[in-house]
C-alpha cells in the first residue's frame, strides 16, 4: 500500500529506472533514443497503474470501515 511520499518516489523511481535501462540499451545497440522512449513510457504506465491500484485499495478499506462503523 502506498503511504506518504512513497507513491511519488515509486513513480519517480520507475521512470528513472526506465530511463537508465533505456540509455544503457541505446548505448549498447546504438539506437538512440528508441529504447529510452520505450522504457520511460512503459515505466510511467506501470507506475501510474500501481498508484491507481493502491488508490482503489485505500477506497475499499475506507468503504469497509464505514460499513463496520454503521453496523452493516
Amino acid at each position: 500500500m502506498i503511504r506518504g511520499w512513497s507513491g511519488s518516489a515509486d513513480v519517480f523511481g520507475s521512470i528513472l529506472g526506465g530511463l537508465l535501462i533505456g540509455l544503457g540499451l541505446d548505448a549498447l545497440f546504438g539506437t538512440a533514443p528508441a529504447f529510452v522512449v520505450g522504457f520511460v513510457v512503459v515505466a510511467a504506465i506501470g507506475a501510474f497503474y500501481k498508484s491507481y491500484a493502491a488508490s482503489e485499495q485505500l477506497e475499499e478499506l475506507a468503504r469497509e470501515a464505514l460499513r463496520v462503523r454503521d453496523g452493516l
